[in-house]
């Protein structure tokens, strides 16, 4: 089993309450993503995870949103 790491990502576009829920719907689909925290002034998501940051990116991605590791 994977080791859990906490990561935070710049997501782009995230200007509404409406991007977090799409974002977090995504991570949650993916599974194995807990502690999901936004902060939508800085337009970053904080997480915790066994997955990699690439899988993080992808599914992100597939929201219409680029994520940048922090």
């Amino acid at each position: 089993m994977s080791e859990t790491q906490t990561y935070t990502f710049e997501v782009n576009p995230m200007t509404c309450s409406g991007c977090t829920k799409s974002v977090e719907k995504a991570l949650n689909n993916l599974g194995g993503v807990d502690n999901i925290n936004f902060n939508l002034e800085n337009k970053t998501v904080v997480l915790t995870t066994a997955k990699t940051f690439q899988e993080i990116v992808d599914a992100i991605g597939k929201t219409g949103k680029t994520a940048e590791l922090k």
